[in-house]
């Protein structure tokens, strides 16, 4: 364990990192279509339809920018939640955050394991149950900096707008 004291705040590049795979994520949620049109055409053998190098790009972007986040969140640490906060939702904010880097890694190479190998049960948690508990704990964690932000007044969100120093 380290005796390094917990940053104030997050990083330039922590920052700049969350913004930009939030950008993704949204990009990937909105812009889908292709991807599901190509698919349905790979499983009826070989059939044209639809252009994946998007989705597979982005995806893959999101993974890799994901292992770059926690990489450095585990080098520079993450800013203590606020003081006084229950015990309650401490635990929440943490199953929040750790549930959310686990599915940035499981989605992507959920995808990449239906595309490249053919997998049918990959592709079905991917465009399934991982996407939907990805929207879950995104708009969990959404919902929690605003109630930390607008009802608590804690000034977790500046956090994430604000890069430390």
């Amino acid at each position: 364990m380290s005796s390094t004291p917990a940053p104030a705040g997050y990083s330039r590049a922590q920052v700049i990192l969350h913004w930009l795979i939030v950008a993704l994520i949204l990009f990937q949620l909105l812009v889908h279509d292709g991807m599901e049109e190509a698919w349905r055409a790979m499983r009826r053998a070989g059939e044209e339809g639809g252009n994946p190098l998007p989705h597979i790009i982005v995806g893959s972007a999101i993974l890799i920018l994901a292992a770059v986040r926690l990489v450095i969140r585990l080098r520079h640490g993450a800013p203590p939640h606020p003081a006084g906060q229950p015990a309650a939702l401490a635990l929440l904010a943490n199953v929040v955050h750790w549930g959310i880097y686990a599915l940035l890694f499981m989605i992507p190479i959920s995808g990449l394991v239906a595309w490249f190998g053919g997998v049918e049960g990959a592709a079905s948690v991917h465009g399934g149950p991982l996407r939907l508990l990805l929207i879950g704990l995104v708009l969990l964690h959404i919902a929690g900096a605003l109630v930390q932000q607008f009802v608590l007044r804690s000034g977790v969100l500046m956090r994430m707008l604000k890069p430390e120093s």
